[in-house]
């Protein structure tokens, strides 16, 4: 009789470990698959909702106009002869060429968060784009 008892108990504990992970993987594949042109999109709407500034060749932007910004980068690099095609760009290229830092100077971008803490732009996203790639 004891010897069923300790079976019973594993047995719920094998039950209560299966459903919990099969319920953790259910949220992971119910992720909706993003295109790369949606997460660079969610990038840019991130950038524009920061509690913070942008700081581009030591000059502070306020987080709409650096959003405003990155897509224009964004949009005139697409249209140069030496681009990848637009529909080639990814989000990890979004945020290598066009986000870290200044085309002109070479100078990295950083995100001023509204406590003082700084940031590199290119840490702070791909940080965002690991969360978006997690559905976080």
């Amino acid at each position: 009789m004891k010897v069923l008892h300790s079976f019973g108990i594993v047995f719920s504990i094998f039950v209560f470990f299966g459903s919990t992970f099969s319920l953790l993987n259910a949220k992971t594949s119910s992720c909706p698959e993003l295109t790369e042109e949606q997460k660079i999109e969610k990038l840019l709407a991130k950038v524009g909702k920061v509690q913070g500034s942008l700081i581009r060749n030591g000059e502070s932007h306020p987080a709409d106009a650096a959003e405003k910004h990155l897509r224009y980068k964004l949009e005139e690099a697409k249209k140069s002869f030496f681009a990848p095609d637009p529909k080639e760009w990814t989000a990890k290229l979004f945020i290598e060429k066009i986000a870290s830092k200044s085309f002109l100077t070479g100078t990295p971008y950083l995100i001023k968060f509204s406590d003082g803490k700084e940031i590199k732009s290119r840490d702070w996203l791909l940080g965002e784009l690991s969360k978006i790639e997690s559905c976080l």
